[in-house]
C-alpha cells in the first residue's frame, strides 16, 4: 500500500457504493485552467471552485485548493492508481 501519497487523508463509505478516497496534491488550481482542460468531459465551475467528471468508471470530484475526491473505488490502492493517471492531464492547472 502507498501510504501518504496525494496526502491521502479520508477513506469512508460511498452512497453509491465502494469508498470515497479524500487526497490533497498539494497545491491549488488555476479554475480558469482546469476547467478549459476538462470542458466537454465534465462539470466545472470557476466561481464555486469545483470540477466534476467520471474517469474508468469513477467519479472524480477536484477542488480550487487542490483536493481530490475519488468517489466508487474498491481501495485506496485503486484510487493513487486513477489519480497517477489522472494527474499528467491536469497537472498543467497547477498553481505554483
Amino acid at each position: 500500500m502507498r501510504q501518504n501519497k496525494y496526502t491521502v487523508k479520508a477513506v469512508r463509505p460511498c452512497t453509491s457504493g465502494g469508498l470515497i478516497i479524500e487526497g490533497h496534491f498539494g497545491k491549488g488550481f488555476s479554475m480558469e485552467t482546469l476547467c478549459a482542460i476538462l470542458e466537454g468531459l465534465g462539470q466545472c465551475s470557476e466561481r464555486l471552485g469545483v470540477a466534476r467528471f467520471t474517469h474508468e468508471g469513477y467519479s472524480v470530484t477536484l477542488y480550487r485548493s487542490g483536493r481530490i475526491d475519488v468517489h466508487r473505488v474498491e481501495s485506496e490502492d485503486a484510487a493513487i492508481l486513477l489519480i497517477d493517471e489522472i494527474k499528467p492531464v491536469i497537472e498543467s492547472a497547477f498553481i505554483e
